[in-house]
């Protein structure tokens, strides 16, 4: 079989805008229907949470493509994992930096992201940056959830579960340490009362209710909306049963900036999120290690 004859640079130029405008029509329609669907809000935020390697931004590109998505690679990793794409599989497009070589350069710095996706460079597509390099902009690149894949039996990487339990009395903990209050008293609670599960989801919105600053999510509802759906990102990390994602009162709000109000609302929801469940699991995996000998 001939082999397909390479794109000119003229022509790649082309395919790049192509796919480039493809993904800004998928992002543009992702952030309409999260101010008017809070089923998809919820797959937003499930999404970020199963694919916790992929930026906040990346996390809405893959949702409103492949809803059901687990595990999420290029076809390259798939390759080194024994997978491949099934033949007329339509690739999933997400946000991937453009790298270029700095002369004179000691270590990479992010540059301005193109067309606003700055919160991409967080993305595992941007692993791998070396010295020497760095991220000019963003162009739409392929990737492929598993289940558009077949080959060789794979499991993806997961940490070992932790019970309830571990993580209620680490949040007690941390929520004594970082705030300075006791969350029993000022909640009125007495979490060894409460099953673990729920004492987990009711820590888990009083963290998520002190990282979020009221200030940034100023209408009324937001603030909350943001607070559960953090708690609902941790939660789902951590493998516990969570609470609503509750989707922000943002619907209908314009504003001078390019992106809709309801991007740095979900981004903030993510990130943490995110953070408080790498808190949790960091303090835990602490706590697992053997104490030093002598």
């Amino acid at each position: 079989m001939p082999r397909k004859p390479k794109m000119t640079e003229e022509e790649r130029r082309a395919y790049s805008a192509r796919m480039r405008g493809e993904l800004e029509a998928v992002m543009d329609r992702a952030y309409g229907a999260m101010v008017g669907s809070e089923e998809f809000w919820t797959t937003v935020m499930r999404t970020a949470a199963i694919l916790a390697d992929r930026s906040p931004v990346n996390s809405i590109a893959i949702a409103a493509q492949c809803p059901h998505a687990t595990r999420v690679l290029s076809t390259g990793d798939w390759r080194k994992a024994g997978r491949f794409p099934v033949k007329g599989s339509t690739s999933i497009r997400i946000w991937t930096p453009i790298k270029r070589r700095v002369e004179g350069a000691h270590g990479a710095t992010a540059g301005a992201a193109d067309g606003g996706q700055r919160e991409a460079v967080n993305d595992t597509a941007a692993e791998g940056e070396g010295e020497g390099r760095k991220v000019s902009g963003f162009k739409a690149g392929p990737v492929f959830d598993i289940s558009q894949t077949d080959g060789d039996a794979y499991e993806p990487p997961t940490a070992a579960p932790l019970a309830a339990e571990v993580i209620r009395d680490v949040l007690v903990s941390q929520y004594r340490d970082r705030y300075d209050e006791d969350p029993e008293r000022a909640g009125g609670f007495d979490f060894t009362q409460e099953a673990p599960d729920n004492a987990v989801r009711i820590l888990l919105y009083g963290h998520a209710r002190r990282r979020i600053n009221e200030a940034a999510a100023p209408l009324p509802g937001q603030h909350a909306a943001e607070v559960a759906s953090a708690a609902h990102v941790a939660a789902l990390i951590l493998g516990v049963a969570p609470g609503p994602a509750i989707m922000p009162p943002l619907a209908g709000i314009i504003t001078e900036d390019k992106k809709p109000p309801v991007h740095e609302s979900a981004v903030r929801a993510i990130e943490t999120g995110r953070a408080i469940a790498h808190a949790v699991t960091t303090a835990a995996e602490r706590r697992r290690e053997p104490a030093p000998v002598g």
